[in-house]
């Protein structure tokens, strides 16, 4: 017997996939631009100017696709996959889910929103005035880290809110490509850099 999954099953597979993919992305820009001598996302070196062609829009592409699809796992609009709609359906099923989670979120998500909103995902006119804003921001890869460690965290311990998620093993389990991703970014870098 074939049964159809949940909406709330669907939403947290969801997310969990766009989280790993924004992960993903998120280590080779890091792993890319340590390698170029960077110690954080702000500005770029000419550590690897021979690969500059090809190191710069894989790094923006990277950069773009952090920021979005962090904001995008975290933003609370109504019908979309984000945690703030994943714990909207657990409620809507009768389980709570702690406050202080869900505010965690929104406060990982205004730190980033603007960024997304206005230097990655929208051609501001105002673009470099929000490059200044993001080098003054001074978001250290560290800084990241944890908030991708918190978002993940928050994701999970909402998800264990329900037994149907909380038994559910592939979205854990589907973390495993980041370190793989990791890994193989700084074995590929090593070769370049013989």
């Amino acid at each position: 017997m074939d049964m159809e999954e949940s909406k709330t099953v669907v939403v947290y597979r969801l997310i969990t996939s766009r989280l790993v993919d924004t992960r993903q992305s998120y280590a080779i820009s890091k792993e890319l631009s340590r390698a170029r001598g960077e110690d954080s996302p702000r500005r770029l070196t000419d550590r690897l100017s021979r690969f500059e062609d090809v190191t710069l829009p894989i790094l923006w592409s990277c950069q773009l696709a952090t920021f979005v699809g962090l904001v995008a796992v975290l933003e609370d609009s109504k019908g979309s996959a984000s945690i703030p709609e994943l714990a909207r359906l657990i409620r809507a099923d009768g389980t709570e889910v702690p406050a202080e989670l869900e505010a965690e979120a929104a406060v990982i998500y205004e730190k980033y929103r603007v960024f997304r909103n206005k230097l990655f995902s929208h051609n501001s006119t105002q673009r470099e005035q929000h490059r200044e804003l993001f080098d003054e921001a001074k978001i250290s890869w560290d800084q990241l880290d944890a908030d991708f460690d918190a978002v993940t965290r928050i994701l999970f311990q909402i998800a264990d809110r329900n037994q149907e998620l909380s038994l559910d093993l592939a979205p854990l389990m589907a973390f495993n490509h980041v370190e793989a991703t990791e890994s193989k970014m700084r074995e590929l870098l090593a070769k370049i850099q013989e």
